[in-house]
């Protein structure tokens, strides 16, 4: 599986995962997009190579474009609470959310998106 990190989660997330060699493998944005790179661009992307998104962005299921990308590439996606939170926080709610994460994302079908609470509980998100 791999965990493609978009461009809200920063680098510094990614990189230290990255580290730590996780069972998954690791990816963010900046590796492959550029920086500027539109979200309706990158989603069909990623969900044709079966990526699983991690970001910040609580926007995909509510924007046109992005909407019929994420069904169209059937793209898995997880909104991590903590946008406004220090790095540090942010790592902590991954690494507490971590096994839910994969194994939400080895069972459910796609496309789907899930909140990821402050606690680390995932909470399903209605795709319109």
């Amino acid at each position: 599986m791999i965990l493609f990190f978009d461009r809200s989660m920063g680098t510094s997330i990614p990189k230290a995962l990255a580290l730590l060699k996780p069972p998954v493998e690791v990816v963010y944005h900046e590796q492959r997009f550029r920086p500027d790179e539109e979200d309706d661009q990158w989603l069909p992307e990623v969900g044709s190579w079966g990526w699983v998104v991690i970001g910040h962005d609580y926007k995909y299921h509510r924007m046109p474009n992005e909407l019929a990308a994420l069904k169209q590439y059937q793209v898995g996606c997880f909104y991590l609470w903590g946008a406004e939170a220090k790095k540090w926080d942010t790592m902590r709610l991954f690494a507490r959310a971590f096994d839910r994460i994969v194994d939400a994302a080895e069972i459910t079908p796609r496309p789907f998106v899930y909140r990821v609470e402050k606690g680390g509980r995932l909470i399903p998100v209605q795709l319109a």
